[in-house]
């Protein structure tokens, strides 16, 4: 019975993994999110690239107007001056901290109540057993925020703490009363003082109280009962509860769960609070600036804590400079004739002057200071702080949505954050919140996605003060339970109410990537599988869509003028309303939404068309430094193989040694696996920033993932550890998003001396104005500080846009010093403004070869075998015409290369290995199965790669990232590799995943080069991808010469 019952859990879990269309195995879950395509059906399209103009820069005299180029800084060297940076934006941003708001009378006392006492609920247990002397409690300070979580998640515990009254006496007779407020509770809150229930809330991040006013007793019990579930979006194929959660948390000090943080924790994780406010208490005030008008709509909530109307009182509302010193830009004086029972919402429109507007390098902030008065006595009082800006989404603009701050045109440019601004609130370290906003602003930022949760209110206060606009993110991944639609937008209009205030919060977003779960023609693809698996437990997307349209209804009664995306990375679009968004990993999740080549050349993934485009995540994982793994790691994490080797296999939820193989060579050890991941991780930070920025007539915002750790290994895609230590992409990213910028594109990145290489030259311009500039570029042999050509024009760069202003000719013929058969040249180039000052400059490097003269003869079958030779500059001579052959062969071997497949032509390069010979077949670009001797030869498809791994002797050829000219863009290197039983060496090879959830060190090789000896002689087994690219990269045709005649280097 327990076997039979075993083996029907292990079925279901199995059939459900099918239906789910989900390989759990060896698989980690984001790369399975990231791997989903758009549905069957979708009316998204591929964003075509724009056409560049043929205009060509003009060649100048390279010994005038010479430009004085900087030196290239190292990497230690950006590090020294990230230190000093910071302290220099401390001290610019220093005085828009300052507070000259006079204090305000509140007619509010408030105790922090922090020291609490925890212990998780038993199974079964009830409410009234809670003092059971047998139970362990343990102490805590809170904020407070733990674990368990994934499949145990579903749990619950006991917050107590005990505090004497001193106020109660008199509160009812002086109109007073006691309130306990909660500024977050994780997730379901039941809260009771002295036994009594006094009632609940349900949700993570919005603030709530209660009037305790009749339970309060000199001595009291304040017990917190704090119920954890399972999130929507679920764990594993099968388990899914009702937290309305998406995948991020401030995360707690567990290295195998806790540090990732996107496990769901839960707790008091916000501060609590017994306050006495008056019974009429002014709650919260949100001021609503139109500045076309030079007006002001201040809205006043007022909370009436009795049960009757009560009348007649007087408002006063001033409008007072915050961070400088001033008068007031506009006040107000008024009666409210009365306030009835419970919440009531008051809105006034008054005229400002003379003020200045929040923007992000001068975020000029004021205070509405407000007193509600009973003739001459003060009642209740609040300030509140408040910017006055304008931010629009042109939905009149082609294409829809160009974004205004300010009625002028900005991009937003930003990342993504997880855990570690929550974490400085949560410590009370708000001198590492100040500088983890600033790290953000030194690196060009002016927003910060707060990743998939709306968060603690200090943080976007200060978010106010410094200048940093900011995403809201509604926490929703995947799905939507069913039950959970009504709830859902209750929450929803709390985390508009909660951030509107905020003039730093300039969009909302309803869910992150969204997964299809819809019948389709097909019922064995992965979403009519995952139809059937979850539609019974989920929203469908038209349901989904109603949820939208009900959640932009609820953000509009709390706030008309905010901008709504509904969706953050559509893997199901497209939306109804609004402006799509993409997420783009394709340089870590290989091909992830669209090829890295297509992507540089101007493609982009299918979207809605007809408006402006946002990227909400991109990026690559580097790994924490080394100095971070020895300080924090658990040993076992760093424990070497018996051979001394070290593999990041058991860091806990990295990707890194699952997915390195696709990018860059394996490592052995810990100091080259920290170098090689950072150095990747850098070149993908600038190669997708760059190809967005060049996109700037239709994409609006992008954020890449993510900027600072909150935790060690928590989310190695961070540009900064939680030590605050930048890596290599934090500096390649600060770079990349300059505001005003010269970017050089090609796709070629070897070429033969005797072409001519086009290179554009583009304006990239994030500034809300228009710039005339000059594009000076100049070209250098090697690292000869005398270019041997330059080139010039003169254009406009668009305000918050991007445009090719035209392509640099570039020839090598008069490049001096030559020999050898390839050197390096450096196409440099920078802008100026029209007064002749440097703005910024950028580096291009090209491999430049010689093209050898050969006179090598070489056997061939197959057109393919014919047309690479001739490509390649060697002799093909068909089998049938072999009469010359070895008397006139250069190199002494018989060689053969076949392209055809036939049996007879198989067998014909099998017998010419046996009797000494070389045969190379070059297997073609499909599924193709042949036999050779007993064993059998086949190619597997393995996605189009864009690296190629190879034995030492093969790793100076530059054969990733190759050129196709027939396309017109950067390729991949092979999408397929030799399978074959015959005995033999991998020369150029990818490294087999299906190894990489075993933590057994070196990942077995999968040959794209594989040679074999036979006979007397030996096959080499050729599937790299050949079509479009030889004869146009140096590099490769190289490697390919030398593995036809020699085999080796």
């Amino acid at each position: 019975m327990i076997l039979s019952t075993c083996f029907s859990v292990a079925v279901l879990q199995a059939s459900l993994q099918y239906a789910m269309g989900i390989n759990m195995v060896n698989q980690d879950f984001f790369h399975e999110i990231a791997m989903t395509k758009h549905p069957i059906g979708t009316t998204d399209k591929e964003v075509q690239p724009l056409p560049t103009p043929d205009i060509w820069f003009s060649k100048e005299d390279c010994r005038q107007h010479k430009i004085s180029w900087e030196k290239e800084k190292t990497f230690e060297d950006q590090c020294e001056k990230f230190t000093r940076d910071l302290e220099a934006m401390r001290k610019q941003y220093r005085p828009y901290m300052k507070n000259y708001l006079p204090l305000a009378e509140t007619g509010t006392e408030s105790i922090q109540l922090r020291e609490f006492e925890f212990r998780y609920r038993e199974k079964g247990e009830v409410f009234t057993e809670r003092d059971d002397v047998n139970k362990v409690w343990e102490k805590v300070t809170v904020p407070d925020y733990r674990g368990p979580a994934l499949e145990d998640g579903k749990w619950s515990g006991y917050y107590r703490c005990s505090y004497r009254d001193t106020w109660s006496e008199g509160l009812i007779q002086n109109k007073k009363r006691a309130v306990l407020y909660f500024q977050c509770v994780d997730y379901i809150a039941e809260i009771y003082l002295n036994g009594n229930y006094v009632g609940s809330h349900e949700g993570f991040f919005a603030p709530f109280s209660f009037d305790v006013t009749d339970y309060m007793q000199e001595e009291n019990e304040l017990v917190i009962l704090c119920k954890n579930d399972v999130p929507i979006l679920g764990v594993g194929p099968v388990l899914d509860g009702d937290k309305i959660y998406a995948a991020t948390g401030p995360g707690w000090d567990d290295p195998n769960v806790g540090w990732h943080h996107c496990p769901a924790g839960a707790g008091v994780f916000g501060n609590v609070a017994l306050e006495i406010r008056p019974e009429v208490y002014l709650e919260d005030i949100f001021v609503r600036p139109d500045i076309d008008n030079d007006l002001v709509e201040v809205r006043l909530g007022v909370l009436n804590y009795t049960d009757e109307v009560k009348t007649d009182y007087n408002l006063d509302l001033d409008l007072l400079p915050r961070n400088y010193e001033g008068r007031k830009i506009g006040d107000f004086h008024t009666t409210i004739p009365y306030v009835g029972p419970g919440k009531n919402e008051y809105r006034y429109f008054i005229p400002v002057s003379d003020y200045r507007l929040w923007e992000p390098d001068t975020p000029w902030l004021y205070g509405a200071r407000a007193n509600l008065r009973k003739g001459s006595v003060s009642v209740s009082g609040r300030s509140q702080n408040f910017g006055l800006k304008k931010f629009v989404s042109d939905e009149t603009s082609v294409p829809k949505g160009k974004f205004y701050l300010n009625n002028h045109p900005i991009v937003l440019r930003g990342a993504n954050e997880m855990g570690h601004l929550q974490q400085c609130v949560m410590k009370g370290d708000f001198d590492q919140l100040v500088d983890d906003i600033l790290i953000a602003r030194m690196c060009n930022m002016n927003y910060y996605r707060i990743t998939q949760r709306p968060v603690q209110e200090e943080i976007y206060d200060y978010f106010d003060m410094l200048g940093m606009m900011h995403q809201c993110d509604f926490p929703l991944f995947g799905f939507l339970r069913r039950p959970q639609f009504a709830e859902a937008v209750k929450q929803v209009q709390e985390m508009e109410h909660l951030v509107r205030k905020h003039v730093s919060a300039v969009l909302v977003t309803f869910i992150n990537e969204p997964m299809c779960i819809r019948r389709t023609e097909d019922p064995d693809d992965k979403y009519s599988r995952r139809y059937e698996a979850k539609g019974h437990r989920h929203l469908l997307r038209d349901e989904l869509e109603a949820f939208f349209a009900a959640a932009r209804k609820a953000v509009y009664v709390e706030n008309p003028d905010r901008v709504i995306k509904n969706v953050e990375g559509d893997y199901d679009g497209p939306t109804a309303e609004g402006m799509p968004d993409f997420h783009c990993y394709t340089m870590w999740y290989t091909n992830h939404g669209e090829p890295i080549g297509r992507l540089l050349k101007g493609y982009l993934p299918p979207v809605k068309e007809g408006w402006m485009i946002g990227c909400g995540e991109y990026g690559a994982e580097g790994l924490d430094h080394e100095e971070v793994m020895r300080s924090f790691y658990p040993k076992e994490w760093l424990e070497t193989q018996p051979d001394g080797s070290w593999y990041p296999d058991k860091i806990v939820r990295a990707q890194t040694y699952s997915v390195q193989g696709d990018w860059y060579e394996e490592q052995n050890n810990i100091a080259d696996w920290v170098r090689e991941s950072q150095i990747h991780q850098a070149k993908a930070t600038k190669l997708l920033t760059d190809a967005y920025r060049r996109r700037g007539d239709i994409i609006n915002h992008t954020a890449i993932h993510l900027l600072i750790d909150a935790w060690p290994s928590g989310w190695m895609k961070t540009l900064v550890d939680c030590r605050r230590q930048p890596k290599r992409a934090y500096f390649t990213y600060q770079e990349s998003l300059q505001p005003l910028r010269v970017n050089l594109y090609t796709g070629r990145s070897n070429a033969y001396l005797d072409e001519q290489v086009d290179v554009e030259a583009w304006l990239l311009n994030d500034t809300g104005k228009d710039s005339v500039l000059t594009i000076r570029a100049e070209v250098f042999a090697g690292h000869d500080t005398d270019p041997f050509a330059a080139y010039e024009m003169e254009d406009t760069a668009l305000a918050a846009n991007a445009i090719c202003a035209g392509k640099i000719p570039l020839r090598f013929e008069e490049m001096p010093g030559f020999n050898g058969a390839h050197a390096e040249v450096q196409i440099k180039a920078a802008i100026l403004n029209e007064e002749g000052n440097v703005l910024n400059t950028e580096t291009l490097f090209l491999q430049v070869y010689k093209r050898k003269i050969h006179t090598e003869k070489v056997r061939t079958i197959g057109d393919e075998a014919i047309l690479l030779c001739t490509k390649l500059g060697l002799t093909p001579i068909e089998t049938e015409d072999q009469t010359t052959l070895g008397q006139s062969d250069a190199t002494g071997n018989d060689i053969l290369i076949i392209s055809d497949f036939s049996s007879d032509s198989v067998s014909e390069a099998e017998s010419h290995a046996k009797a000494g010979g070389r045969s190379i077949l070059l297997m073609p670009e499909k599924k193709v199965t042949l036999n050779i001797g007993e064993k059998e030869v086949s190619t597997k498809g393995c996605g189009e790669l864009f690296f190629a791994a190879a034995k030492k002797e093969f790793q100076d050829y530059p054969i990733s990232m190759v050129y196709n000219k027939e396309k017109g863009y950067i390729d991949a290197t092979a999408s397929f590799t030799v399978q074959t039983e015959l005995p033999g060496e991998a020369l150029i090879y990818t490294y087999d995943k299906q190894g990489a959830g075993k933590n057994q060190g070196a990942k077995p090789h999968l040959p794209f080069v594989k040679k074999c000896p036979l006979g007397a002689g030996e096959i080499l087994l050729i599937s790299l991808a050949r079509s479009g690219r030889i004869g146009c990269n140096p590099g490769l045709d190289e490697l390919f010469r030398n593995l036809i005649l020699k085999g080796e280097r």
